[in-house]
């Protein structure tokens, strides 16, 4: 009974360290830059953002790997518009200058292939993420016929909000590979309308944008 119960130890020993050879666990830190598309968004523009976070790194074979990983996100946008509006027979002028702030918890799961070009090798990669929003800020000032407004606003994420809660979406990116470290440019297109009052406004919008990112693979 002894002996068994050693081979079976020595076994489960030696298979939990191939497992842990396999899988590696990295902190990610990087560059956001993001912005809106869809109906009506033709004043959007970019705006800065970061993201923090973990990656796990679980290698199939030597040139393909599954990445999952939890960011801590900020997304958002800019508008910077103005424009003349006729009222009751009187010309009016209308400007805003906002930036909307939106911070997510997203899950990434991308499909990674390795190619060895000797000193580094060459990431490629692709997959979904799902994105959880916290809220965020709109921050600004508009100006209606000379008078001038400051906006300061939290911003509520859920069903009776203005803003949906879960995003949906595809990234892709490509980078280099320097021995534990991993320098990666991406792009994310989310599929859900952000818009979660269409019935009052008909405006559809949904998250993109780029990134550009620094991992540490502990254990590489």
């Amino acid at each position: 009974m002894n002996k068994k119960f050693y081979i079976f130890l020595t076994v489960a020993v030696l298979s939990a360290s191939a497992a842990q050879a396999q899988f590696s666990v990295g902190a990610r830190a990087g560059f956001n830059l993001s912005n809106v598309y869809g109906a009506d968004t033709g004043d959007s523009k970019w705006k800065p953002g970061f993201q923090i976070g973990v990656v796990g790194d679980y290698a199939l074979s030597d040139a393909f790997s599954l990445q999952p990983g939890i960011l801590f996100s900020t997304l958002g946008w800019k508008v910077d518009h103005s424009s003349s509006e006729t009222i009751m027979g009187e010309t009016v002028n209308i400007a805003a200058k906002t930036t909307t702030n939106l911070n997510y918890i997203q899950i990434p799961v991308n499909a990674q292939y390795k190619l060895d070009l000797g000193s580094m090798k060459l990431l490629l990669q692709a997959g979904p993420y799902f994105g959880f929003g916290l809220g965020g800020k709109l921050k600004g000032e508009t100006i209606f016929d000379g008078k001038k407004e400051n906006i300061d606003e939290k911003i509520k994420m859920g069903n009776d909000e203005v803003f949906k809660v879960f995003d949906i979406g595809l990234g892709a990116g490509a980078g280099l590979q320097f021995g534990s470290v991993q320098i990666g440019l991406a792009y994310q297109l989310g599929f859900v309308n952000l818009n979660n009052m269409s019935d009052i406004v008909d405006t559809k919008m949904y998250n993109h944008g780029l990134s550009l990112s620094v991992t540490y693979l502990f254990g590489k």
